[in-house]
Formats: C-alpha cells, structure tokens, sequence
C-alpha cells in the first residue's frame, strides 16, 4: 500500500467530544443553543422543542396528504417562529416554480384558495390586491429564502449547498442552513443509476453536509403504494404507515433523524382510521378532512406518535386539532 495515496480520516479524543457535549448541554440550558421553534405546537413537543441542528428530517406523504404545503408553511413559519436565530434557508424546489411557492404563502396569510387569489372565477377586487402586493413586500424583505428550480444531480446539490453556504457565511460565520428539498424522486441521477441508488447517494450526501456546516435539511419523500392495498385497508391494525411504506426506506431511515408521515385516511375512502377508530372527518364542524402525522423515527425521542391535524390545505396549511381526551393519542 505504501506506493498508493490515501486519505488518513481524522480522528479525535474522547475528551474533545467530551467537552463540546457538556458546552452544548450548557449551552442549551442557557438559552443560548436552541432548535427552530415550528408552528406546530405537538411537533416541538416531541423534538427537542422543535427541529434541533444538524439533523435531517424526512417528510412522507401520498399525493395530496399536505406534505409540500406543510415545506411550504416551514419555509416561513420558521423565520416567524425564532426571530433571534440567525439562518437562511436554500430551497430546492424540483416540483414548483418559485413564484408558485410565493402564490402558495400568499394564499395561506391571506386564507384565500389559490384559484381565487389567481383571479379563476372572479378578478380580484383592486382592495384584495394591495393587500397581495403588502404581503408580497413582506415575504420579499423578512424571510431570507433562495430557491432552486432547476432539478440537478445529488453532485450538483452538494456543491450548491457548499457554495452557498460559503457565500454567505463570508459575511455572517454564524448563519444556519436550512435545506430543503421537493422531493427525492426528482433528484437527478448519473447514467444507469436507480432511483434507490439515487436516493441512498442523496442521505449519504446529507449526512456528509450536516458534519460540514450548521445546518438542517428537510427532505420530503413519497410513498409506495403498499397502504392502498385492499388487505391493509380491510384491517384497521394496518392502517397505520410503517417504515416500508416510504420509497427506499432502507437509506431514508438509516439517514434521517426524524421520519414524519403524514395522512389523509380519507384520500382511501375509510369509514374509521386506525386501531383506535380515530375519525375521518373533524368531529368538531364535519367539514375538514382530518390529517395524522406519524413520527415514525425519532433518534431522540419517542417515536410511533400519532399527532392529529386537520385539512386547510385549500389555503396551503395544515393546521393542529385538539379535543382533550378524545382524539389526540399523545397530550
């Protein structure tokens, strides 16, 4: 081996991770090293009181479960739920135009359907649309987000990321990185790759990022179509999705920190979810789909919680449902 070159991979004592553990729990005691706070009060609950840095975190959903309006609602949320840390996120964006991404917040701050707010029945009235052009202003000027539209290959992504956060932390050495990807399929890949080869490319791409800069990275995902089989939907203890459900959950479970499912039992046509006949619909006005959110992973902490939310997705959010004792499995 002698005539070869290698690269020697560091090593470090015990005693130096020792020390940065017992100044990140002091750190964390005192309020000075904090995770970023979601909108979701349960969420925060069960994390570390919301996304803790460095950690990866997978969404899974079908289509139409809320899973890009629940990216799409942390993209903002995130700035006005922690106004004193000091990050920015970088979006890649593989299924959405930016300026859609823009119209879905519109919408949510304004609890207008998109179709109204494009004006598809009727124009909207020039009152309506100052009150556009004021929230415009304000997302512009208060939340630092940069899209990527164009698909690219995990490469492309891994020095975008870098080269980005090289960027930008020139200027501002402390800055977090909050990088989120819409989703895993549309990540390009080398000639003759798999899509799970792909995919275990992009945690193992991840990973790497997260040992590299302060950052946390949002990854959203599909599922198969195992929960729609007619044997899963028959038995009410199968209701629940589980690791295998989500595409290539091999490399997603060994490279995330957190795994959340969220589901819209209704999208199936069932009368009651679950093994304890959690409802379909919002018991409390019979009109909203319930949503579950499922932490199926959860390196520190609890995991198979079962968060109950409910359908807004017509104004791109998902909001929290609460009924003492009734429904939500975990207050």
């Amino acid at each position: 081996m002698g005539g070869n070159s290698f690269k020697v991979l560091k090593y470090r004592h015990i005693g130096t991770a020792t020390k940065e553990i017992v100044d990140y729990i002091d750190s964390r005691r005192k309020g000075l090293e904090k995770s970023l706070k979601t909108r979701w009060d349960k969420l925060n609950k069960f994390c570390m009181g919301g996304i803790d840095w460095n950690t990866i975190v997978t969404i899974g959903g079908m289509s139409g479960s809320g899973k890009s309006s629940i990216a799409n609602e942390l993209e903002t949320s995130l700035f006005e739920n922690n106004p004193d840390q000091n990050f920015a996120v970088l979006s890649f964006n593989f299924e959405m135009i930016a300026m859609k991404q823009v119209g879905r917040k519109i919408s949510s701050k304004l609890q207008m359907t998109v179709g109204d707010l494009y004006s598809s029945k009727e124009s909207l009235t020039d009152e309506v649309f100052e009150q556009v052009e004021s929230i415009a202003e304000e997302i512009s000027k208060e939340y630092d987000i940069n899209y990527v539209d164009s698909p690219g290959t995990v490469e492309q992504i891994y020095k975008t990321i870098l080269d980005f956060a090289q960027e930008r932390l020139h200027n501002n050495p402390e800055l977090g990185i909050v990088v989120m990807l819409d989703h895993t399929l549309l990540t390009k890949g080398r000639q003759r790759d798999s899509e799970r080869e792909i995919l275990a490319h992009l945690y193992k791409m991840f990973m790497a990022v997260k040992k590299e800069i302060k950052c946390i990275a949002i990854v959203l995902s599909q599922l198969n179509r195992n929960l729609e089989s007619s044997d899963r939907l028959s038995n009410p203890l199968l209701h629940y999705p589980m690791k295998k459900d989500i595409f290539g959950s091999d490399s997603v479970f060994h490279g995330s920190d957190y795994v959340l499912i969220t589901h819209k039992p209704f999208m199936l046509n069932l009368q009651t979810y679950g093994p304890n006949n959690l409802p379909i619909m919002n018991p409390m006005n019979g009109q909203q789909a319930m949503i579950y959110w499922h932490l199926i992973k959860n390196r520190d902490g609890e995991s198979g919680l079962v968060l109950s939310m409910t359908d807004s997705l017509k104004y791109n959010r998902v909001d929290e449902y609460y009924e003492p004792g009734k429904i939500d499995l975990n207050n």
